[in-house]
């Protein structure tokens, strides 16, 4: 059974794999690899019943997610145990709480100012009765949109409760785990309190885990350059810390082997909770403990069986783990590594970069599946900022922690880092601020996934073997499956109308048959909290992601209905991320607003569209029907459109009142629609019976925030909708609204079930 526990890992990840696709496949794919292993690998009859018992068990061992909405609770109160470290900053407290009946229930509580009651009974393994209210737990209602309740539940958490009362709350004892959390913090504060803010960032972050204090900037920037894993504790950086404390062991200390092992042991045991607990370090430091026990055994190991042997320990004693991109991640790099040490048995320089080329190739189905994008020459910036990271950042900051009560020492190391640090942080800023932008592919299609590590795995082995002829065709395959990918968009006879669900707000996007051209039409933002300034979080949120997840990098052209944020409030977002060609307005859109867009994108061109205007982008048709003339309300300048898309004819109209209804319909008394997009939200300023009996829809879209404080869409305006039997579609209770057409025929349907 030696050298072959990965076996028991592949099927594990079988299981995952089909899970939640039937039980059926699931028993059809295993009995196939059963049958492989029999008569192409002749197994034993012993190992391959072992094979099928773990291959069952790991299929009804593997929680499903359970994304449905819970029950109503009416309670005010919950009782339970701390279960995890209880995260505090300026803005909220976060803990989860398992219940009296063994739930998992994330708890937050957000002072309504700075901190300043005592939290101090809030301790990891206390118990509470906590008073509050349940909340409903997020969810991705666009495509590509992050799904924070398949997050919670990809951690066995179903349910969302906030503190509302701390004087109302309880929490009695505590866990010796708080005594190592506590430890934690009181190294983090003095620290803090010795070195600048620029040093303790980076200090807390890469040696204890807290990312949180690091600029988004610089994270966006790791991102992109696929140097995320670094910010990250990890392999790196426990093998790092080993490396040096076990030379302190021997060498300062001159204690023995097997006690400097031991101690090892001991401190790999309490350092993951140190380090904020990630899959990646209870990985290296798991690993690191199984080879130090095993090491003592008569029967000697392949790493690839003690990697396994983690691997297993970790998937059952934590069974949500498997859903961890973190843990799916530091697994498969780790074994696609371990399996080509044959490759990397060459020069210093080559090992660094086969290494980067490795890890990048193992991870890309699924980084491309979760973030839609990566960056080819990251491999060669790996080459220098990892061996840097190696050798100069963790060993000083290590260093640091080590002379922590030397102030003499601290403040030259702080010195010393300071400046190194800033500057290769300014190198790395610059290098992507000049080089190409991350090669944009969309989301990596999940029936691809077994095709592609197939051929990975043929072209590995063909290098590994050193047949270059062989090995180059895999890797022009594996090239041209990622450009398929890529043109996959180009090569679609159908076209998308997607309005998307961004709350009180407007944001439409239409893609084209075969990706000839991409509009939006309004890209409605929101205000910060307290409506000082605006906000792009329905431009990273919603409107970002749903461009990445397909595939789209550049925009033909942004219509602009009027000037309220509701619908232009991500246009100064969207402009300074993406190439826009033209942005469309009506001749009395506000021209300061357009004077800074200029200033954001001065290559973009900037046209103004009246009343009978007809003009052609990308072979597309469109007819301007409003505004006629100028008014003084912004709504009742609102640009009103319409375009035949498939079969059908679209009207977009904006916020446009009634008294414009009434002035469209007489300067266009046949004006027909299918598909009318509803003005102003459903507001009973719009959508009058005389102007609905003229453009005959069959289908109206609505898109309006849940449970939006202006009470749209209004009863009345459904009401006339009902009268003239026009079916109503809502983005606050479908998500966003998808309408996919072709020359013969198009069909909206909702992103929600």
């Amino acid at each position: 059974m030696y050298q072959k526990l990965h076996w028991f890992v592949l099927l594990y990840v079988m299981s995952f794999v089909l899970k939640d696709v039937s039980v059926q496949w699931f028993l059809i794919i295993l009995t196939v690899i059963i049958i492989f292993f029999m008569y192409i690998h002749r197994f034993s009859k012993l190992f391959i019943t072992s094979l099928i018992a773990f291959s069952l068990f790991s299929f009804y061992h593997i929680p499903s997610l359970n994304l449905d909405d819970p029950e109503e609770i009416s309670s005010t109160y919950v009782q339970g145990n701390i279960q995890s470290q209880v995260e505090q900053n300026s803005q909220f407290l976060r803990f989860t709480l398992q219940a009296s009946d063994d739930s998992l229930i994330q708890v937050y509580y957000f002072p309504e100012t700075d901190f300043q009651d005592n939290l101090s009974s809030f301790r990891t393994g206390a118990t509470c009765v906590l008073y509050g209210a349940f909340q409903n737990i997020p969810i991705a209602r666009n495509p590509g949109q992050f799904h924070y309740k398949e997050y919670l539940g990809s951690q066995g958490i179903e349910k969302q409760f906030v503190i509302e009362s701390l004087d109302k709350s309880k929490c009695e004892g505590q866990s010796s785990w708080q005594k190592i959390y506590d430890l934690r913090q009181q190294v983090l504060d003095h620290i803090e309190h010795h070195v600048s803010s620029f040093t303790y960032v980076w200090f807390a972050a890469l040696l204890f885990g807290e990312r949180e204090h690091l600029e988004d900037d610089v994270v966006n920037i790791f991102q992109n350059w696929n140097l995320s894993h670094l910010l990250a504790i990890s392999g790196l950086h426990v093998g790092l810390i080993l490396t040096i404390v076990y030379f302190l062991f021997l060498f300062v200390f001159r204690i023995t082997i097997e006690k400097a092992q031991f101690l090892i042991a001991c401190l790999l045991f309490f350092y993951p909770a140190m380090a904020g607990g990630s899959p990646s370090v209870w990985r290296a430091s798991l690993l690191a403990i199984v080879i130090i026990v095993l090491s003592k055994l008569p029967v000697r190991f392949a790493i690839t069986d003690m990697l396994s042997i983690v691997f297993i320990m970790m998937v059952i004693l934590d069974p949500f783990i498997i859903y961890s991109i973190a843990f799916q991640f530091s697994f498969i790099v780790t074994f696609g590594i371990i399996l080509s040490r044959k490759l990397l048995n060459v020069g210093n320089l080559w090992v660094v970069l086969r290494i980067s080329l490795i890890s990048m190739l193992i991870i890309l189905p699924i980084q491309l599946y979760h973030f839609y994008q990566f960056q080819p020459l990251s491999v060669f910036v790996n080459v220098i900022i990892i061996p840097y990271f190696t050798v100069v950042v963790l060993p000083i900051l290590f260093i640091i922690l080590l002379a922590s009560f030397l102030p003499v020492v601290l403040v030259i190391l702080d010195y010393i880092f300071m400046h190194i640090h800033t500057a290769v942080i300014a190198a790395v800023t610059a290098i992507d601020h000049w080089m190409p932008a991350p090669w944009l592919t969309g989301e990596f299609p999940i029936y691809l996934f077994l095709p592609f590590y197939i051929v990975l795995w043929l072209f590995l082995n063909c290098l590994e073997k050193k047949q270059l002829q062989k090995s180059l065709q895999y890797g022009s395959l594996l090239v041209m499956l990622l450009i398929m990918i890529n043109v996959k968009p180009y090569l679609d006879h159908h076209g998308y109308i997607t309005m998307l669900d961004i709350g009180q707000g407007d944001a439409i996007i239409v893609e084209l048959p075969y990706r000839k051209g991409v509009f939006m039409l309004d890209a409605g933002g929101k205000m910060t909290a307290d409506y000082s300034e605006i906000s792009s979080e329905t431009f990273d949120q919603v409107i970002d992601p749903f461009m990445k997840s397909k595939g789209i990098n550049e925009i033909d052209a942004i219509f602009l209905s009027h000037a309220d944020h509701d619908h232009i409030g991500s246009v100064p977002y969207i402009l300074a991320g993406y190439p826009v060609d033209y942005v469309i307005t009506s001749p009395y859109f506000d021209e300061k607003i357009i004077e800074q867009y200029k200033r954001i994108v001065p290559e973009t061109q900037f046209v103004n569209v009246k009343a009978g205007d007809t003009f052609e982008l990308k072979e597309q048709p469109f007819e301007v029907h409003y505004p006629i003339r100028k008014r003084s309300d912004k709504n009742e300048n609102s640009l009103v459109l319409s375009s035949i898309f498939g079969k059908d004819r679209w009207l977009f109209t904006g916020d446009l009142g009634e008294e414009g209804e009434i002035a469209l319909v007489n300067a266009y008394p046949e004006l027909k629609t299918d598909i009318l997009k509803v003005a102003h939200h459903g507001s009973n300023t719009s959508s009058s019976t005389s102007f609905l009996e003229v453009v005959e829809a069959n289908v109206a879209l609505i898109s309006v925030g849940e449970n939006n404080r202006y009470g749209h869409p209004h009863q009345e305006v459904l009401d006339n909708l009902a009268k003239f039997n026009i079916k109503v579609m809502r983005t606050d209770q479908s998500g966003a609204l998808i309408y996919k057409f072709s020359e013969e025929r198009g069909t909206v349907f909702p992103y929600l079930p």
